[in-house]
């Protein structure tokens, strides 16, 4: 079993808010639209998307499944620059985009290369062996 670390889980949960919106987006579905299929609502899928908080297990799972995702897909650690090529594609796909979500795909691109330095230098620095 993968350990994660805290930077990591939190790499996770935009990944896979950002996958989520961008099959949403792909789908043509309004958050209310994958809310009402999937019996939630456009508050949590909003949420998710947003990476506000930890979504609960449930609501991601009812959420994947309506847009054929693979829900263990949702947890693996990808690599920064396949993150930002789907922010990226959220930008194109987008229809109605405001100068706000403008904004916040600029301030979450700049948030996920932030951590990955972050853990860089988590990464790189030497562990202390213990004899």
């Amino acid at each position: 079993m993968t350990h994660y670390s805290d930077i990591e889980l939190e790499i996770i949960n935009i990944s896979l808010g950002v996958t989520i919106k961008l099959k949403r987006l792909e789908n043509n579905l309004s958050q209310l639209d994958l809310g009402n299929m999937s019996n939630t609502d456009n508050t949590i899928v909003g949420r998710i998307e947003r990476s506000e908080h930890i979504s609960s297990w449930l609501n991601i799972y009812k959420v994947s499944q309506e847009l054929n995702i693979e829900y263990s897909s949702l947890f693996i650690l990808k690599k920064e620059i396949e993150i930002l090529k789907m922010i990226d594609n959220c930008l194109v796909i987008e229809k109605r985009l405001t100068k706000e979500k403008q904004s916040f795909y600029n301030s979450l691109k700049i948030r996920l290369q932030n951590l990955f330095i972050e853990l860089k230098s988590v990464n790189e620095k030497p562990k202390n062996i213990e004899l």
